[in-house]
């Protein structure tokens, strides 16, 4: 029954790993979806005419383009502020290093001390099931965070490409109105 719960919880473990995965992939397509308009703006920057709409959807867009870029770095490089540990979680029976993740690992000094540290831990079921429950917690909270801002970066990175494609129609709109096709770089 315990190599049940362990498989349970490893497969969780999975999961939450690869929702990680995921908002760090998302993040990164955002930001090149963005990167992309910034050059297609900068491109047509020099033909916009300056006057209080354009000035005012410009000012709007670095906004929305200096927020979105934070979110999306705050996506990849999220802040977790780790808490006081409860008396339940003192009295768990951990380790004072994890052998079994990469921030444990690194903490050993040789790889003798890492073989039997983690020899330890295998050999007792429950404190090897707190471990990984420990670490699906931790990964739950960061994908928490991860998301958060993922969703506030689409919102942002939306907001933006739709000011700059306001821009983009105002300024042939303009064109237009004066008779000219404004040029095609």
């Amino acid at each position: 029954m315990s190599q049940d719960k362990l498989s349970i919880v490893l497969r969780i473990l999975d999961n939450e790993s690869q929702l990680i995965e995921r908002a760090d992939r998302k993040a990164i397509a955002l930001l090149s979806i963005l990167g992309v308009f910034m050059v297609f703006f900068i491109v047509y920057y020099r033909l916009i005419p300056v006057n209080q709409v354009t000035v005012a959807l410009t000012a709007s867009y670095f906004a929305l383009a200096i927020l979105a870029i934070a979110s999306l770095v705050m996506v990849v490089h999220p802040r977790i502020v780790h808490g006081e540990q409860t008396e339940d979680q003192k009295a768990d029976n951990m380790p004072s290093c994890d052998p079994a993740f990469f921030g444990g690992i690194c903490k050993f000094p040789d790889l003798a001390a890492y073989r039997k540290a983690l020899g330890d831990m295998m050999a007792d079921e429950a404190v090897t099931f707190n471990i990984y429950s420990r670490q699906v917690f931790s990964l739950a909270q960061i994908n928490a965070v991860k998301y958060k801002h993922i969703q506030r970066a689409t919102f942002v990175t939306i907001g933006a490409l739709a000011i700059e494609l306001s821009i983009i129609v105002y300024l042939f709109a303009n064109y237009m109105g004066v008779g000219i096709m404004p040029p095609i770089i």
